[in-house]
């Protein structure tokens, strides 16, 4: 029997002889692994497939901290016995914690860690596999992606505000003036702002931001958009999209209702509206065009598994994107995939040897195509697999 762990943290300071005998072969595909000198010697000398980013040794009576997501040090943290923080996220470290820092017997993070420039010199221990973002001591931090609005306007103190992405103040309700007056001042990489507040706000954001000026009544959206009629009366016609964009079939007329258009992100848009998207919008990532050559009115995406069959052809053009394993039916000819099918962004494609060619062109940026005679369609045997967040061996 073999053993496989897919996991996001393997503890393994406790493994044993008897845990390692027990199986033919154990593989470990996970994010850190944590061992003792004495547990390391035995994975080395027992059949043990290692696949992890990092690999911490620590003693067996540390405790471990472990946080998926988004953590703090705060200056009222209380750290309990010798401890072991690891995070698999973001870390925010709060301006006077030295002594918080030091009581830790190590720091592992998989992501970010935001520090306070003062800071920095207390991060010996600290092992970071990802960016180190340092933000002024004096600084409120703020969200990554922080909106300025009229709210934040009746809380605003005379202080410095930090963003370590992006702050976004287009706010038609917000008064410049007034938020200037309170002495507010704004850090970050980039600031959207309407060009209705440059000359209130200009003086109060730090010189190294990239400035992105827009037209007054732009709506900045942190999300992906499908546009339509129903999204212009929601957001109104200038949009100012931070996500992915599809303009489907039937989004034409809403694409030429737009005064202003920008998408930081890719776009997906019928092959119809491709001119008239490219005439009126700034796009930073790809562009990909719906309906192809075979003009198929009918999509599918986003399935994890999608089986097409000779009927489904039958019934007209089709065409599947963004979809980890699509299944052809044998009986399907080869002419009718050229005719009736198109294919994007999938995964994997199965289908018969004599299907294979035709699948080949008729299909875009897919990772693998062919028959299903793989360990994953059939299942890995004699092995026991096992899927979860946190493991210890």
């Amino acid at each position: 029997m073999k053993l496989m762990v897919n996991c996001g943290n393997c503890d393994a300071r406790s493994a044993t002889e008897e845990t390692l005998t027990a199986y033919e072969q154990i593989t470990i595909n996970c994010g850190t692994v944590f061992v003792t000198p004495e547990s390391k010697n035995l994975l080395n000398r027992y059949a043990v497939n290692l696949n992890c980013g990092n690999v911490v040794e620590m003693g067996k009576d540390v405790y471990l901290s472990s946080v998926n997501g988004k953590a703090r040090i705060k200056a009222t943290d209380a750290v309990p016995g010798k401890t072991f923080l690891h995070v698999n996220g973001t870390l925010q470290i709060d301006a006077g914690t030295e002594n918080i820092l030091e009581r830790y017997e190590g720091i592992a993070v998989n992501g970010e860690v935001q520090c306070p420039e003062s800071m920095s010199v207390y991060l010996g221990k600290m092992k970071v596999n990802g960016a180190m973002t340092y933000y002024p001591d004096r600084a409120v931090v703020l969200k990554r992606n922080a909106v300025i609005d009229r709210t934040f306007v009746l809380r605003a103190k005379e202080k410095l505000y930090w963003s370590a992405r992006r702050m976004v103040i287009v706010d038609p309700q917000l008064d410049g003036r007034v938020l200037a007056d309170k002495g507010a001042t704004f850090s970050s990489k980039e600031v959207i702002l309407a060009e209705d507040k440059v000359e209130s706000l200009l003086e109060t954001i730090d010189e190294e931001a990239e400035l992105i000026i827009v037209p007054q009544g732009t709506r900045v959206i942190l999300d992906d958009v499908e546009l339509s009629g129903s999204a212009l009366k929601r957001y109104g016609n200038k949009l100012f999209i931070i996500g992915d964009l599809e303009v489907p079939k039937n989004g034409g007329k809403a694409l030429e209702s737009l005064e202003y258009l920008r998408v930081d992100g890719d776009v997906k848009v019928w092959e119809d509206w491709k001119d008239l998207l490219l005439e009126k919008a700034e796009i930073s990532g790809d562009i990909k065009t719906m309906g192809g050559k075979t003009g198929a009115e009918r999509c599918v995406e986003d399935k994890p598994l999608l089986k097409i069959t000779k009927w489904m052809l039958e019934q007209g053009p089709l065409h599947v994107e963004d979809c980890m394993k699509v299944c052809l039916d044998e009986d399907i000819p080869r002419e009718m995939i050229l005719e009736k099918l198109t294919i994007c962004d999938c995964s994997k494609v199965v289908c018969s040897s004599e299907q294979e060619g035709a699948v080949s062109m008729i299909s875009e940026d897919v990772m693998k195509i062919g028959t299903d005679e793989t360990d994953e369609a059939k299942g890995l045997p004699d092995t026991k697999t096992i899927y979860v967040g946190d493991y210890v061996l």
